[in-house]
């Protein structure tokens, strides 16, 4: 039996990560458009957990199917955690752009930690459930790979020395900060 679940996002990468681990538990998965919702929820909180806690509450009000939200960001050390909860937000353009721009602003230092986060809420019939991810890394030099999206061509991952940008989605799944979210996600929906 095929069950719908409601994920947050115009974001065709997310939709599919986020497929690639729901449906094997036979959910369909249904995006904003799928529903008509073209009002995006306002990024409201001071951390990634508090924004997915108000965008499943203001999805809540759209429809009566279990809502998927999350909110991912990148936290540069060298930078004071910058971008943050505004990695998607801090300028205007596309995610090359941002890219660029993050790279100039790293280009005379020379410590290049990073972490990715992701915070997942699961909000269905007033019971809310929180999942969290983080993946551990360092910003390139240069961007390098064509999969993936915002700042994946960007984030070096140490133990395999390839960007996020290279890798295959398969593999991505696999070590993400979304990822280690989603696997949670997912062990908790086998249990409901």
């Amino acid at each position: 039996m095929f069950k719908k679940i409601f994920v947050a996002t115009t974001n065709l990468g997310k939709l599919e990560e986020y497929r690639n681990y729901l449906e094997p538990l036979g959910y369909t998965v249904l995006g904003m458009k799928d529903l008509g919702i073209s009002e995006e929820a306002p990024e409201q909180g001071e951390t990634f957990l508090q924004i997915a806690e108000n965008k499943a509450l203001f999805y809540s009000n759209y429809t009566k199917l279990p809502i998927v939200a999350d909110d991912s960001g990148l936290e540069v050390v060298a930078l004071d955690n910058f971008p943050g909860i505004k990695s998607n937000r801090w300028m205007e353009g596309s995610d090359q752009d941002k890219n660029k721009a993050l790279l100039l602003k790293l280009k005379n230092e020379t410590d290049r930690r990073s972490v990715f986060k992701t915070a997942i809420v699961y909000l269905h019939r007033k019971i809310m459930v929180r999942f969290e991810g983080e993946l551990y890394g360092l910003i390139a030099a240069d961007p390098r790979g064509q999969t993936g999206f915002g700042y994946d061509p960007i984030f070096l991952v140490p133990g395999i020395k390839r960007t996020l940008g290279e890798l295959l989605l398969f593999e991505k799944n696999k070590i993400s900060h979304r990822a280690k979210a989603l696997q949670k996600l997912t062990s908790y929906l086998k249990k409901v």
